[in-house]
């Protein structure tokens, strides 16, 4: 299968990645399939244009050329998938035969371009009965890796021949051997006013790994009670439990102090002996109380991947969550002009009621969520 791979890819970067260099770059660098489209491409666009008709009257000669050696290479070698490469090249002639004929100036140079319509239908029944013999073998090293290799082959000669043999039925078979079985255990967090909370907690992990695995072919999630209920045993096991957590563990602090103001401000007036009034200036003070209440949440989860049937620990991480809440009010006792604009503003405000259990306690679980969706994706990249 590697080589078919191999071909693919050499032929999107033929095609799509030199498509920005010129038809004569293309030539003289020996991509000739890519000049051929690179040209027609031109003549398109502009019918007459003599650099594209050279060098399409140039490398379409030498692609066919290419493309028939590598043919008569193919059959003549030993690899267990040289139909599937001999069905590649006869598939890259016909498409550059596709391509000349829906442009006219082109097949006025290259009037009939070379098909293998005829041989198509028979080296790919071979190419069918290659992936089908490997996939076979594949299929009978009875182990997850081997499945699904064996269900791309079984995809590939299903593509290449439809309804080939019994792949209807060695498709499934092989997904299903090849596919990785896990169950995410509920998550305990114990009775009482933080059950919806934790709901909440377990139902976002859960949407999670649904949408990590639903983006993976091979990879399927049950809750322990589907799993029981269709008599499934699992590849492996998504344990997540808190080892420790508190919710809204209250800290009050009162904290006063004397201020004084910086300059001297009027107090009052004053009477000269000869009746007239003054103004009189002096710095004033005040003591201010700063009240601050927090309420702090934090835990700290355990996560393990346990291997169900060895019941060995694949992964294990503690991860922990943290969230403070504060609010801060003050009051005085004197003359307010000592106090700043900011302790001013702090005795208008009073205490401020603290959230629910319930939404501190999804507050100081968020970023363990986070963590959980990060080293889950890590880990199950590799599937």
């Amino acid at each position: 299968m590697k080589n078919i791979f191999l071909f693919v890819i050499s032929v999107s970067i033929l095609s799509l990645g030199l498509y920005n260099c010129t038809g004569k770059k293309q030539l003289e660098k020996g991509y000739y399939s890519a000049a051929v489209y690179k040209s027609v491409d031109k003549l398109r666009k502009r019918p007459q244009n003599k650099k594209a008709r050279k060098v399409l009257k140039q490398a379409y000669p030498l692609a066919i050329s290419y493309i028939k050696e590598q043919i008569e290479i193919a059959k003549k070698s030993n690899d267990s998938f040289k139909w599937n490469t001999i069905v590649n090249y006869m598939e890259s002639a016909n498409t550059l035969a596709d391509d000349i004929s829906r442009c006219p100036a082109a097949r006025k140079i290259i009037p009939s371009p070379l098909r293998y319509d005829n041989e198509l239908p028979q080296a790919k029944e071979k190419a069918a009965e290659e992936c089908y013999i490997v996939g076979k073998k594949e299929l009978a090293k009875n182990t997850r890796e081997h499945a699904r290799e064996a269900y791309f082959l079984f995809k590939k000669a299903d593509n290449l021949i439809g309804g080939y043999k019994d792949t209807e039925k060695l498709l499934p078979e092989s997904k299903d051997l090849a596919t990785l079985i896990v169950v995410l255990e509920q998550i305990p967090v114990g009775a009482g006013r933080l059950e919806i909370s934790a709901a909440f907690f377990q139902n976002n992990v859960q949407a999670f790994i649904n949408d990590l695995f639903e983006r993976k072919e091979f990879v399927v999630l049950y809750l322990p009670q589907e799993a029981n209920k269709l008599k499934i045993k699992p590849n492996h096991i998504i344990r997540i439990q808190f080892d420790d957590f508190v919710v809204g563990n209250t800290i009050i602090k009162e904290k006063t102090q004397t201020f004084t103001s910086k300059d001297s401000v009027s107090v009052g007036t004053h009477t000269k002996s000869d009746g007239t009034k003054e103004t009189v200036y002096n710095r004033v003070s005040a003591d201010f109380t700063q009240y601050t209440k927090t309420l702090i949440s934090k835990g700290l989860v355990d996560i393990r991947i346990i291997e169900f049937h060895s019941k060995k620990v694949l992964m294990q991480d503690k991860m922990p969550g943290e969230f403070i809440w504060e609010t801060t009010w003050g009051r005085y006792n004197g003359d307010e002009r000592a106090l700043s604009s900011y302790q001013i503003k702090l005795t208008k405000q009073r205490e401020v009621r603290p959230p629910d259990p319930q939404d501190l306690f999804v507050e100081f679980t968020k970023p363990i969520y986070d963590q959980i969706s990060s080293r889950l994706s890590s880990f199950y990249s590799r599937y």
